[in-house]
């Protein structure tokens, strides 16, 4: 059963940790084995969160693509056409390295499926994933802070690499947004366009990845109880909202460069989940 407010709770941290580099599956693992009461039927409520949060994303760049939308119907004379053709051709580039980055997301987030959900039974796995993914954000700074990275959309070798690190990411802890951003990084795109990048790739993932988790929820679906519809609805209301703010955040911080802040609060959380599961064996 869950609450209605355990439902707004955990629909604003799934909000805000989706995008922020810190694994928003490794907090909601967390939340939930601390919060008295809570049960859901398989992962159908973490699905409906991710759900919210993907459709943040859409929000979110919505806007940019209407605003090329009115400036390729106002292109008046030939420079301004010529812009429209240069972003159109830009548009086109990113489409095709999306679908091609993909792929290694699909192939990889398939084969460690069985193993990763696994996991989500351990909050000690989450505490070495989170560990794990502050040595990645930290190591992403001082590779930016060296040599800043070029303001491009990725080509297509650094489109497979940023897909197999999101493949990679399907453990919980193992931030999906840190380590796709850290990528872009390491293979020299610039923070923001790395975070630009993750964020637009998240939305085919994270939706084909919950249509997956979906069939696999049949009994789930089938033992909902209508009383949860209230949590259900706050809890993807706040992880819409909630997660819409946190991505103008997500593009402030890769600006200057400060992934490590992020690093250093999932290594100590990692160590201190560590230390307290195995002090209660």
């Amino acid at each position: 059963m869950i609450s209605w407010w355990q439902g707004l709770l955990l629909g604003a941290l799934q909000g805000l940790t989706e995008f922020l580099p810190v694994s928003s599956s490794g907090h909601l693992v967390l939340a939930q084995s601390l919060l008295k009461g809570f049960s859901q039927p398989g992962v159908l409520f973490d699905v409906a969160l991710h759900v919210a949060t993907a459709l943040a994303v859409v929000l979110y760049f919505a806007q940019d693509l209407l605003g090329l939308l009115k400036r390729s119907v106002r292109a008046e004379d030939a420079e301004e056409m010529a812009e429209s053709g240069k972003m159109k051709r830009i548009e086109w580039k990113l489409a095709w390295v999306m679908l091609l980055a993909l792929i290694p997301t699909g192939v990889i987030g398939f084969l460690l499926k069985d193993f990763a959900e696994a996991q989500f039974q351990s909050p000690l796995a989450v505490g070495y994933f989170l560990i794990l993914t502050g040595i990645i954000l930290f190591s992403a700074d001082l590779v930016a802070s060296k040599k800043p990275g070029a303001p491009a959309e990725p080509n297509f070798w650094q489109a497979l690499l940023i897909g197999s690190a999101q493949g990679l990411a399907v453990f919980p802890g193992l931030s999906r947004s840190a380590t796709t951003i850290s990528t872009g990084i390491f293979t020299g795109l610039r923070g923001d366009y790395a975070a630009r990048f993750s964020f637009l790739l998240s939305v085919p993932a994270v939706l084909g990845a919950s249509l997956v988790s979906l069939k696999d929820q049949k009994e789930a679906i089938a033992n909902f109880q209508s009383h949860d519809l209230l949590a259900y609805l706050l809890g993807m209301g706040a992880a819409l909202l909630v997660g819409y703010f946190s991505i103008r955040l997500v593009f402030a911080v890769v600006r200057k460069i400060r992934l490590s802040w992020f690093g250093g609060y999932c290594v100590l959380l990692g160590l201190l989940t560590v230390i307290v599961e195995n002090l209660n064996k």
